[in-house]
This record gives structure tokens, C-alpha cells and sequence, in this order.
């Protein structure tokens, strides 16, 4: 406990410093991050097996590594990697895991990885979350609803005379449950997954949402797609802005107030590589390969985390040295393998299903890669058979000929057990 108290206070201290991280130059930023770098490949490799065992069979020093131009001569982590050597080889043993919290990934895609992380890392991104709040208008006096499985935070004595207000409603509500408790609660804020806010534009009605009179939007954990965006902000008139982040890392990116993606600069490096593993130039997509710079515990060095995206080689007007993100289009495994070898993005599949009015949300799954399965979840006066219709017809002028498609009716959608969802999964390796 009293550890606990210290560190809170400790970052509570900090809070100036994170702030004042984003405005730092370019320069400024790379030599944080360098510096950063030096210490968690120092921890990784005296504290941390399976780097040990890895620098050494490739006769690599932690001084090897001075900056971020030497990330390519350590390999890959991949979630293989990491469930081969947990717990032994991949965590710290330095570290006390009474002191660390220890957490599960969704699985989503059938995947489960267990993390941990320092509390430290904890406490930081709480700190880089307010970061944000603060730049889109975000005050002590405003009251965030957090729709999830578990509530997003303990209570904290400041909320007793009304500052830094949270409430929570459960994910396992319908749609028009967690309306009624919104209009309950009155909240300045929602945050939830972009699929749970997409719903609930799709149901809120023009009254309702006149009534909240919500101040903005927040949106994390799964891909905001951009028909998402233009439907929530449209149904509650206010802004939605993203949060790029998971439990591997917490923070990856933020959205400030202009809506341009910015790199957790410091909290992680962003590298963008080819299919071989090249470093590409900023501008350019490719498989995003990023190294935690905070968490001793379970150190993250070159880790796929199964993303394609770019970097802009373009300034946010915003002023923030931190740099943006061009695109993020999704995990590798939301890329659909056509029959002819050719790959399609989830925005495009994702685009011939989401224009039909009936459809209240949906799920396209590839488990052979000349079979889509599409889980639909449609109105009530809906026609089933109109809209199987329209689904297919829509979906065969982007897929490629020997693509079979089985589209089912369901009453809703089954979550990981976090509560994401995500739109469009690959089960297909890219070899075929």
C-alpha cells in the first residue's frame, strides 16, 4: 500500500514533465527517447532471460544500442515468441509481480496473451490520458461515463465535491439501456470502443441526443473506421477523439484537438517495416513495429503488434513535436486474402456493408480464403432476405471471383472478454 501511495504521488508530481514532453522539439524528443532506449536495453538484457540468451547468441552488447537508428539489429518479438518464454524468460527478475499489474489481452482473434506491467507504466499513462483530456477541453468539473465490462477506476475523495467524476455502464447492456442510464447519469463525456459508439448512434434518437448535450466523444482500444466517426459525431453534434493504445503498451498514439494521431513519444518508438523486415521512410505503410520505452517488467523490444499503418513525414498545425500517424488501417489479420492471392482492406469490405440502412453492426470473417463468413445484426421491420441480398451483391464488386459468402442473421455479436470487437478478421495465413 505504501508503495503504491508513493508512486501515485510521485507521478502526480510528474505531471508537468508529461505535459511538457509533447512540445519539446524534435531534437529534444529523439534524445529522450535515446536516452530511454539505453536504460530498458540495459534492464532487458541483465534482468530478462530471453534477451540475454538472445544478445548473446547474436554477439550483441546493450551498448551496441545507443540510439534508434540500432533498433534493426535486434529481431522481432512476435505474441509466438513471448507465449514460448512466459513467464520464466520474458519477465524481469527484478521485479516483484505483487508490484506490477498483470493483465490479459482479449483474444480477439483467438490469441490470448497474458502482460505485465510495471505500475509505474500504470500510473504514467493515466497521466498521458489526462495529457489528452486536457488539449480537447476536458475540465476537473466535467463528468466522464465509461461503457465497459469493469468500472475504468477506483474512487478518489476530489469526486465527493464534484471533480474528476467517473461513472460506469455495464457493456452488457442493449443499446437502449445504456441510453436511459446516459440520460441518468447526464455525463459531459462518454468514452467506449468505437463499435459500442457506432450503436449507439444508430439508436439514440434526435431528442435524446439534444438532451445529453455531451461536450465530446471518447474513442479506444479497437480501429475507429471513418464511416464510425461521421455517424457519431453526426447523431450526438460534438467530436470524437481516438485513443491508438492496448495493454501491451497503454498509450501508442493520442488525438489532439485538430484529430491528427499522435505518437506516444514518450512511451514508445514507432517503426514502420516492410514484409522483409526493411525499415520503410516515413509516408509509407507497413507493419508497425514498436518498443515500449517505460515498462522494466516485461520489456518490449521490436514488437509486431500485428498493425499496418504509416508515419507522415508532415507537422500537426497543432505545434506538438511529437510526430503523426498518416494511416492506421487495422491489424494484418483485418486484410481479407483473396482466392486470385491479392490482399483487401478491411476499409473497403468494411464500406459495402456499413452503407445499408438496416444494418445495425456486423462482423465478415475469413476462415478459408475462398469463404467469408458475414454475422449481421439488423432492425426489427428489416427484411432478412433484402438485406442478405444487398450484402452480397455489395461485397462482390470489391472481392475477387471463387469467394464464397454465407451471411447468417444474429441477435447480436459475440465480444472478447475485455468487450472489443473487431469488424473484420483474418483467419488465413498471407501464404495461403
Amino acid at each position: 500500500m505504501i508503495y503504491k501511495f508513493y508512486n501515485y504521488i510521485y507521478h502526480i508530481i510528474q505531471l508537468p514533465v508529461v505535459l511538457g514532453n509533447q512540445w519539446r522539439s524534435t531534437e529534444t524528443i529523439n534524445c529522450m527517447q535515446n536516452r530511454k532506449l539505453r536504460k530498458i536495453v540495459k534492464q532487458a538484457y541483465d534482468q530478462v532471460t530471453y534477451y540475454k540468451e538472445l544478445f548473446d547468441s547474436l554477439n550483441l552488447k546493450p551498448s551496441d544500442i545507443q540510439s534508434k537508428n540500432d533498433l534493426q539489429k535486434i529481431p522481432i518479438l512476435t505474441k509466438d515468441l513471448i507465449r514460448k518464454n512466459y513467464p520464466g524468460k520474458i519477465l524481469a527478475k527484478n521485479k516483484d509481480l505483487k508490484r506490477c499489474s498483470v493483465r490479459k489481452t482479449s483474444g480477439s482473434s483467438g490469441n490470448i496473451l497474458e502482460v505485465v506491467l510495471d505500475l509505474s507504466v500504470t500510473y504514467q499513462y493515466h497521466l498521458q490520458q489526462f495529457r489528452q483530456l486536457i488539449d480537447i477541453g476536458y475540465v476537473p468539473t466535467d463528468k466522464i461515463a465509461y461503457i465497459r465490462y469493469s468500472y475504468p477506476a477506483t474512487n478518489i475523495a476530489l469526486q465527493k465535491i464534484g471533480l474528476f467524476r467517473r461513472d460506469h455502464i455495464q457493456l452488457t447492456l442493449n443499446p437502449w439501456q445504456q441510453i436511459e442510464e446516459l440520460l441518468r447519469i447526464r455525463p459531459n463525456i462518454i468514452s467506449a470502443y468505437p463499435s459500442v459508439l457506432y450503436l449507439l448512434a444508430k439508436n439514440v434518437t434526435k431528442k435524446e441526443a439534444e438532451d445529453l448535450n455531451l461536450k465530446f466523444v471518447l474513442s479506444n482500444s479497437e480501429l475507429l473506421y471513418g464511416y464510425m466517426r461521421e455517424t457519431i459525431e453526426g447523431k450526438f453534434n460534438c467530436r470524437v477523439y481516438d485513443d491508438y493504445s492496448c495493454l501491451e503498451f497503454s498509450s501508442i498514439g493520442f488525438e489532439c484537438r485538430r484529430q491528427n494521431l499522435h505518437v506516444t513519444s514518450d512511451n514508445v518508438i514507432v517503426e514502420v517495416v516492410d514484409e522483409m523486415g526493411k525499415l520503410l521512410p516515413d509516408g509509407q505503410e507497413g507493419r508497425l513495429i514498436i518498443t515500449a520505452l517505460n515498462n522494466k517488467a516485461m520489456p518490449y523490444l521490436r514488437y509486431e503488434i500485428g498493425d499496418i499503418g504509416a508515419l507522415s513525414p508532415e507537422k500537426c498545425p497543432c505545434g506538438r513535436g511529437f510526430p503523426i500517424f498518416k494511416t492506421l488501417r487495422g491489424r494484418c489479420d483485418d486484410f481479407l486474402l483473396m482466392p486470385d492471392g491479392s490482399l483487401l482492406d478491411p476499409q473497403t469490405v468494411v464500406f459495402q456493408v456499413e452503407t445499408i440502412p438496416e444494418v445495425m453492426e456486423f462482423q465478415i470473417l475469413q476462415k478459408k480464403q475462398n469463404f467469408l463468413q458475414i454475422n449481421l445484426v439488423i432492425g426489427d421491420s428489416s427484411d432478412n432476405e433484402k438485406v442478405k441480398i444487398k450484402a452480397v451483391s455489395n461485397l462482390k464488386r470489391v472481392i475477387s471471383q471463387g469467394m464464397d459468402i454465407n451471411i447468417d442473421i444474429k441477435e447480436k455479436l459475440q465480444r472478447g472478454s475485455t468487450g472489443k470487437i473487431r469488424s473484420v478478421i483474418s483467419f488465413v495465413s498471407r501464404t495461403g
